[in-house]
C-alpha cells in the first residue's frame, strides 16, 4: 500500500491524470478482498493488482475510458470457473470494483493522498471513506483519524460510526455508495525474545500486516542487522515491569519466545494482566503444564490459563525455526481475523 501511496503521490507532483481501481465487493472465489488497490496511468501502466488475468484486463479497459471521459463508475465482474483458474483462484465468483480519475490539480484529493501515506508511515489508526454519488458520476474523499478529517463526510455518516469499522466495507448513505478503509488496525506482533525463532517469526508477521515489535535484553540479538524489517526494536534490563516498558492493549499479539522458561513464565505473569488480544507461549506440552501448575498456586485463575496459546502455533508437525515462525504466524492470522470480525459495541 505505502508504495502505492508513493507511486500515487509522484503522479500528482508531475501534474498527471490517473484512475484508481478499488474492490469494494466480492463474493465466491474472487482473488482478492475488498479493499485492493490498482493504479493505472495514462499510458496503461499499473502499479498494485485487483485480482490479475481477465479482471485486471478488463479493469485497465475501464480506466482508460475513465481517464478519457473524466467521469467515476462501479462495475461488477462474474468469473466462471475457467475464467478463475486465470487468476488463481479456486472457483468462479462475483467482484464490484469501482474505477474513478483522480485529478492532480483537486487540492482535496492531494490532501488526503499525503495524510494516507502518513497515517501509513507513522502507524496511526486511519479510515479512508470513498463516496460514490452515482448520478453525478463523481467520487470524493475523506480521511478520518484521531485529529480529525480531511475532506468531507456524506452527510449522513457520523464520525463514531465510521471509527467501528475494522475491515474494509460498503456503508449506505441515502443516494451515495460509501466505502469504508480501515488503516493500521491489523494489531501489534509484540515478540519477547530475539533468537532464531523470532526472527524467522518476524518476517512472517511484518509480511501479513502485523506492526512488529521486537522485545529482548540482549542488545547483540535485539539488533537492526538481525531484524532489518522490524517497525520497533526495545532492548530492556531486564524483563521486569514489562507494563511499563511496553505498551500493551487490545489490539496486541504477544508471542514468548524467550530464551529460557524462566523468562517465559516472568513475562507471561505480567501479560496475564494486560488486555493483549493474544498470548502465545512457546514450549512443549510438559513445559507449559508445569508453567500453568506455578501459575495456579500464585492465584492465576482458569480463565487467565485459558487465555494461553501453548504449546503456541498450530499443530504442523514444525521443528525448524522457519516452520515453527509459520506455525506461530497462522494462529496469529486466524486470532487476528476472529477479533476484527467480531461485531463492535
Amino acid at each position: 500500500m505505502i508504495q502505492l501511496l508513493n507511486d500515487m503521490q509522484t503522479l500528482v507532483k508531475k501534474g498527471e491524470i490517473f484512475a484508481l481501481a478499488t474492490v469494494i465487493d466480492r463474493s465466491g472465489s474472487a482473488p482478492r478482498s475488498t479493499g485492493a488497490k490498482m493504479l493505472v496511468r495514462q499510458d496503461g501502466g499499473i502499479a498494485g493488482t485487483v485480482g490479475g488475468g481477465i479482471l485486471e484486463a478488463n479493469v485497465q479497459a475501464l480506466a482508460a475510458r475513465v481517464i478519457r471521459e473524466r467521469h467515476a463508475l462501479v462495475e461488477g465482474f462474474q468469473f466462471s470457473g475457467r475464467d478463475a483458474a486465470s487468476m488463481d483462484a479456486i472457483c468462479g465468483g462475483q467482484v464490484e470494483v469501482l474505477v474513478e480519475w483522480v485529478d492532480p490539480g483537486e487540492t482535496q484529493s492531494a490532501e488526503v493522498i499525503a495524510g494516507l501515506r502518513d497515517a501509513l508511515q507513522g502507524q496511526h489508526k486511519a479510515w479512508l471513506v470513498t463516496a460514490f454519488d452515482p448520478q453525478a458520476a463523481a467520487t470524493t474523499h475523506a480521511l478520518v483519524d484521531d485529529n480529525g478529517i480531511i475532506g468531507r463526510l456524506p452527510g449522513e455518516i457520523s464520525i463514531d460510526k465510521i471509527k467501528t469499522v475494522r475491515t474494509p466495507r460498503q456503508m449506505p448513505a441515502g443516494e451515495f455508495t460509501v466505502i469504508i478503509e480501515p488503516l493500521n488496525i491489523s494489531g501489534s506482533a509484540l515478540i519477547f525474545g530475539a533468537g532464531h525463532v523470532s526472527r524467522s517469526l518476524a518476517e512472517f508477521t511484518s509480511a501479513v500486516g502485523f506492526r512488529t515489535v521486537i522485545i529482548d535484553d540482549r542488545p547483540e540479538f535485539a539488533s537492526r542487522d538481525r531484524f532489518p524489517g522490524a517497525d520497533k526494536i526495545i532492548v530492556l534490563e531486564n524483563f521486569e515491569d514489562l507494563l511499563e516498558k511496553v505498551k500493551v492493549d487490545g489490539e496486541s499479539y504477544a508471542v514468548i519466545v524467550t530464551r529460557g522458561h524462566l523468562n517465559d513464565q516472568a513475562v507471561l505473569e505480567q501479560l496475564l494482566r494486560s488486555p493483549a488480544a493474544y498470548i502465545g507461549m512457546i514450549g512443549s506440552r510438559r513445559k507449559c503444564e508445569l508453567i500453568f501448575q506455578d501459575l495456579r498456586q500464585k492465584g492465576y485463575s482458569e480463565d487467565d490459563i485459558k487465555r494461553v496459546h501453548a504449546p503456541i502455533g498450530i499443530p504442523i508437525q514444525a521443528e525448524t525455526p522457519e516452520e515453527i515462525g509459520v506455525s506461530i504466524a497462522a494462529e496469529m492470522i486466524r486470532e487476528r481475523a476472529v477479533l476484527l470480525t467480531k461485531p463492535q459495541p
